[in-house]
């Protein structure tokens, strides 16, 4: 079979984009296309929204992100501060960007042909692409220590399970056995589409607040009350100054939700209510999101008191118990949470990334299933060994994350006043065409939001002889990014003003097309020749 059968095979024989077929359409599939309200795909109401945040609070990485703060030498109550100061700043563009993907029921790949261009898009999908990769194979190797952590509950001999691989290699032969086997227990679940997820969430809304409660007057009543959990003061042991921990920690807050502020329209695009989004962003990100982190504070503190162990780890307190069914079941609901966790924020995204990439070959499901077997060579293993090494790795990818979601609130809040060319959006050459596909403002923008952070990424990664201030401004580098990128974008915009003036027919095309209103602040939308209101 020579090369062209081949591919003619994997071809997808799926309907077509409504719009690839157009003049100067570009390559597009179903997926792509907008979701348009009264559809049947827009399911998602506001208990969707908000079981959406719950599913995502409860799990070992937002669990990991408080605890690594006490691990560092934060007192219990700053680090609980410093998780609540960067869930409300991350808030701010999940907020702003989920509401684009409501009122034009398009994702995250195509909402940034408006703001990179057609061809410009394909390298903030990328840069947002690899990350969520990466973190879905953290994810799947955090579900594969619940699973060894059950097995060793079940068999207790597992835990002398031989190893054949080096420590150099930061992984056992027992615990990259477990990955593979939490990798396989997830295919099944990377069928369903998107818009079916929100059962999943819902169960997931009721299991793990559940077992979070108990987990937490756990440690409150067996460390014997608030005052011995939260007494500690703060202690940094390697002279690092309290205020640059602070912001570290503020940063590594941020890093797990940081791809969500931008792909949040893939999943509001199914939401039937453009207001519901705003709301339920607000109270889960920075309520129940932060309330996980103050889960893994109190447990963190309370297992240093009880055990004398400081572990950012809720498997090894699970340990520490010295019960085989109370390690079994909470293994079991911490592996539920990372598989909704997952599913959710990592394999979407990749998915809709791959899809603009490859239209014709590509669809959600094809790209689940790529994008759980290319995360095994991201080594994850490597990002959890530590602490250190998993705090390095979110303010790592958050500093190229930050900049694209300032671009974004620039563009549509303030220089396209919240107006876009739906069709536009899939043409080439149209509006959003810019210089041969590329818009050059947002790719000025987004070098000059890195470039203050790469000499802090540097000394984060091994190198000597970097200067102080520069390793300061590092411990931001989400915030400093998305500011810079913010302001020499508008800036840039204003001088150098967006080719093409929207009129009014392009304003109703959209609507006609999307469902959406050019009221923004009541939305009423016009579909399927009827008129309806979300």
């Amino acid at each position: 079979m020579d090369q062209r059968r081949l591919l003619r095979k994997l071809e997808l024989h799926a309907e077509p984009g409504s719009y690839s077929e157009g003049e100067n359409g570009l390559a597009s599939n179903k997926d792509l296309d907008p979701v348009p309200f009264g559809s049947e795909q827009r399911t998602w109401t506001w208990p969707s929204l908000l079981g959406f945040w719950i599913a995502e609070a409860f799990s070992i990485s937002m669990y990991q992100v408080a605890s690594s703060s006490i691990t560092k030498g934060l007192s219990p109550g700053l680090a609980i501060l410093a998780v609540l100061i960067g869930h409300i700043l991350v808030c701010i563009p999940a907020m702003l960007n989920g509401y684009i993907g409501c009122v034009y029921g398009i994702n995250f790949p195509i909402l940034m042909r408006s703001t990179f261009g057609v061809y410009g898009a394909y390298f903030a999908v990328f840069v947002r692409g690899v990350v969520a990769c990466i973190w879905f194979g953290t994810q799947s190797f955090q579900g594969g220590q619940c699973v060894q952590t059950m097995l060793t509950a079940i068999w207790p001999s597992f835990n002398h399970f031989p190893n054949h691989i080096p420590a150099s290699a930061h992984v056992t032969s027992a615990q990259l056995l477990c990955f593979f086997l939490f990798i396989i227990l997830q295919l099944p679940l990377l069928y369903l589409h998107v818009s079916k997820l929100r059962y999943l969430f819902m169960v997931k809304t009721i299991v793990m607040p559940v077992f979070g409660l108990t987990l937490f007057i756990w440690a409150v009543a067996t460390a014997k009350g608030f005052g011995p959990t939260f007494s500690k003061g703060t202690h940094i042991t390697n002279g690092t100054p309290v205020a640059v921990v602070f912001f570290q920690c503020v940063t590594t807050a941020i890093g797990p939700k940081a791809t969500l502020a931008l792909n949040m329209p893939d999943f509001t695009r199914y939401a039937k209510n453009p207001r519901s989004v705003f709301w339920t962003q607000a109270l889960g990100l920075c309520v129940l999101v932060t309330l996980c982190g103050i889960l893994g504070v109190t447990v963190t503190s309370a297992s240093q008191e009880i055990y004398g162990v400081l572990t950012w780890n809720p498997l090894q307190v699970a340990v520490l118990w010295h019960n085989r069914a109370a390690q079994f079941f909470a293994a079991l609901c911490w592996a539920f949470a990372v598989l909704g966790t997952n599913i959710s924020a990592n394999s979407v995204s990749f998915s809709n990334d791959l899809a603009l990439c490859f239209p014709r070959w590509v669809n959600a499901r094809r790209g689940a299933f790529i994008c759980c077997i290319l995360s095994i060579a991201a080594t994850p293993w490597n990002i959890q060994a530590s602490a250190a090494s998993f705090s390095a790795f979110l303010g790592g990818y958050a500093l190229f994350l930050g900049p694209i979601a300032g671009i974004m609130m620039a563009d549509y809040w303030i220089l396209r006043r919240r107006h876009l060319d739906l069709p536009a959006l899939y043409r080439h050459p149209d509006l959003y065409s810019f210089f041969h596909g590329f818009n050059l403002r947002a790719f000025a923008a987004f070098i000059c939001g890195i470039a203050p952070n790469l000499p802090g990424l540097a000394s984060a990664t091994g190198q000597k002889h970097i200067p102080v201030g520069a390793i300061d401004v590092y411990s931001l580098s989400w915030c400093v990014g998305t500011v810079i990128a913010f302001v020499i974008y508008l800036a840039l915009g204003t001088i150098w003003p967006m080719p093409g003036t929207l009129d009014a027919s392009h304003i109703d095309r959209a609507v006609d097309r999307s469902g959406s209103g050019d009221d923004f602040e009541d939305v009423e939308v016009q579909a399927s020749g009827k008129n309806t209101e979300p």
